[in-house]
């Protein structure tokens, strides 16, 4: 049975007396004919697949540990195929199950897609070519994205200053790297850092009142 909302004129699938939309009384409703969508069920479905999906990955991951161990050359191949596949699940979580925006879901993608691949260095003997070229070469990325939303989405241009202070902390990751000796070939993680922080320089110059407002908001201060 759904309910009708007389003031938005939208049918109501979900068990509520009132309107998600208005907050209005509902109308007794007839059968059939739903234009609004049970949420509530979605939500359920998704999270299901969610969860099947996360025992997928768990019982492989096993299987494919324990034929490792039982067949060991020198090489961890297992951990390869757990990690991708947990990118993978990741994706499909941060895809359909979240509500962050555009850029919430490069960020995020971009930064898990850098971790895999640090892990997968690692596993295989850690060469360095990760931490050299991926983790630098994603903050370029991640920059790169945000003066394009922010093209795109110009009147709320200072809703992306947040990611970019993110993006300059990241930036001290390969700075200290190279000051560890863990990065060998620095010129790149130096340029991604001054990149980041050159863009977030020149945001809060532009934005002016606006951009500190912003800051203030966000942190509290």
């Amino acid at each position: 049975m759904s309910r009708k909302c007389s003031h938005c004129g939208v049918k109501i699938l979900d068990d509520t007396e009132k309107c998600p939309l208005c907050n209005g009384i509902l109308d007794a409703g007839e059968k059939g004919e739903d234009n609004y969508p049970n949420i509530v069920q979605k939500a359920r479905k998704l999270g299901l697949v969610l969860r099947i999906l996360m025992a997928g990955w768990v019982a492989t991951s096993a299987i494919c540990g324990l034929i490792n161990y039982y067949t060991y050359d020198g090489v961890l191949w297992s951990a390869i195929i757990s990690i991708s596949l947990f990118y993978v699940l990741f994706m499909l979580y941060l895809m359909t199950y979240t509500n962050v925006g555009y850029l919430g879901r490069i960020f995020s993608s971009v930064i898990m897609g850098v971790v895999l691949v640090v892990s997968i260095d690692m596993v295989t003997g850690f060469a360095g070519w990760s931490v050299d070229y991926v983790l630098p070469g994603g903050l370029f990325v991640i920059d790169i994205a945000i003066m394009i939303v922010r093209f795109i989405n110009y009147k709320n241009w200072q809703s992306y200053m947040y990611t970019e202070f993110l993006v300059v902390l990241l930036g001290i990751i390969p700075i200290l790297l190279i000051r560890m000796g863990i990065v060998h070939h620095p010129r790149l993680s130096v340029a991604a850092f001054f990149t980041s922080v050159l863009l977030f320089i020149v945001t809060l110059i532009i934005g002016g009142r606006a951009a500190r407002s912003e800051l203030r908001r966000r942190f509290h201060i």
